[in-house]
């Protein structure tokens, strides 16, 4: 039987690159957890943005309106 405590740390000698896949691989077996956009909604969005329906804004930006609609 393997134990939590022996996968974790194999998964801290883990490139970077390989924690990151790992962390991709088991949050996409977590059924009730949302994934992101998927494809067609980022194409959507990036024409939107392309066509200048939508206006652009920094993430810094972005954190100031939320911040202000939470109050």
């Amino acid at each position: 039987m393997v134990r939590l405590a022996d996968i974790q740390k194999q998964a801290d000698e883990l490139s970077r690159e390989d924690r990151a896949g790992l962390l991709a691989h088991l949050l996409h077996t977590l059924d009730d957890q949302p994934q992101g956009p998927d494809d067609q909604e980022v194409l959507k969005r990036d024409a939107d943005l392309e066509s200048r329906s939508v206006e652009a804004i920094s993430h810094d930006e972005f954190v100031r309106r939320a911040r202000a609609g939470r109050r």
